[in-house]
């Protein structure tokens, strides 16, 4: 029985054809997690090879006629369900930097997007009151550089985390893309000229030194208390401190890494930190350590004014320390014997006994 070549089986030319392509998967991880079906067709790949890739668990359809993998972002796969664009806090996020995460993810939709579906379910309507906020543009098109965008500019976040968060949140954000992308202080003016009025005077509380919005809140906060805050203090033997208070006083906001019992990537810096305070107890110093639970409100708002009386009392002490030895200032004759025994216990742990 002869066999006809000239019109193989589909399946046969399809597994000729996917040993001269790219697997599916890797294709749209590359093009931004996303990608079309008319799209993977253009490119050579066949109803075959998504049928494949999808009882693999390679790749999942998002929506109708829209496919993704498994490690894209949860908030972009909302986005691209709901049919709108990630934007705010939630867009900042995925582009990696550090801020602060709020409840509720926002989406920016067409002017005559309607009968929006959850994101989870498309056979109901989507609930506004819950997770996903949206937002509808001025125009019946989203403006997207790629048809495939799923996440809007960072200026474009900026100008809705400006409008719509509050105060902290978006000093905070702000801060964190000057530090990350070294903006000078006119580029992080134009941010806030497209901002309405009432909220440009924010601009003169961004600080790029801020290197986590937990240090940007306990900035702010110190301020609004009347306490001078000055960022990325250096000290000489122990390095830089988040923030200094007082001529002898420094407050570090702590992470999770900072836990003894960290299990994250890296290492702990627990063992540090404190040989750290140690060296800057020797020079006279003194660190207030404020871990970010005592910072967030919402598990316990009594906690930042314990803190908040704490660096009072400590910034006055020290204050009053400094003013009694500028009266009476040690002796010139033991002044050496101070110097001396300082640089001692500075040593490097490499020459100490053991």
């Amino acid at each position: 029985m002869s066999t006809d070549t000239r019109n193989p089986a589909p399946a046969a030319r399809a597994a000729r054809h996917h040993r001269y392509v790219q697997p599916v998967d890797r294709v749209i991880r590359s093009s931004g997690f996303f990608q079309r079906r008319r799209d993977l067709l253009a490119l050579g790949y066949s109803d075959w090879h998504l049928k494949m890739a999808l009882a693999a668990k390679r790749i999942f359809r998002v929506r109708q006629g829209w496919y993704s993998v498994p490690d894209a972002p949860e908030a972009a796969i909302r986005a691209v369900r709901v049919g709108g664009e990630l934007t705010g806090v939630a867009a900042l996020e995925t582009y990696g930097f550090r801020v602060p995460r709020r409840p509720r993810v926002d989406l920016l939709v067409a002017a005559n997007a309607c009968r929006l579906r959850q994101p989870a379910n498309r056979r109901k309507r989507l609930d506004l009151s819950g997770e996903t906020r949206v937002r509808w543009s001025g125009q019946r098109r989203l403006a997207r550089a790629d048809p495939l965008s799923w996440r809007v500019s960072i200026d474009d976040a900026l100008e809705r985390i400006i409008a719509t968060e509050a105060r902290d949140v978006a000093v905070a954000c702000v801060s964190a893309v000057a530090h990350k992308q070294q903006w000078s202080r006119s580029r992080i003016a134009a941010v806030f000229a497209k901002a309405p009025q009432r909220f440009r005077c924010w601009a003169s509380l961004v600080d790029s030194r801020d290197e986590a919005h937990g240090e940007t809140y306990v900035r702010l906060w110190c301020l609004d208390a009347g306490v001078g805050y000055a960022p990325q203090a250096y000290v000489a033997g122990v390095g830089r401190l988040d923030g200094q208070l007082s001529p002898n006083v420094f407050v570090e906001v702590d992470g999770a890494q900072h836990d003894p019992e960290w299990s994250g990537d890296g290492e702990s810096s627990y063992a540090n930190d404190t040989h750290r305070d140690i060296r800057l107890a020797v020079l006279g110093g003194t660190a207030i350590r404020i871990t970010y639970k005592m910072l967030d409100r919402r598990r316990g708002g009594a906690l930042w004014a314990e803190c908040l009386a704490g660096i009072e009392r400590a910034v006055a002490d020290d204050l009053e320390l400094v003013e009694r030895r500028s009266r009476h200032p040690v002796p010139r004759r033991f002044r050496g014997a101070v110097r001396k025994r300082r640089n001692r216990a500075l040593m490097d742990r490499s020459n100490a006994p053991p």
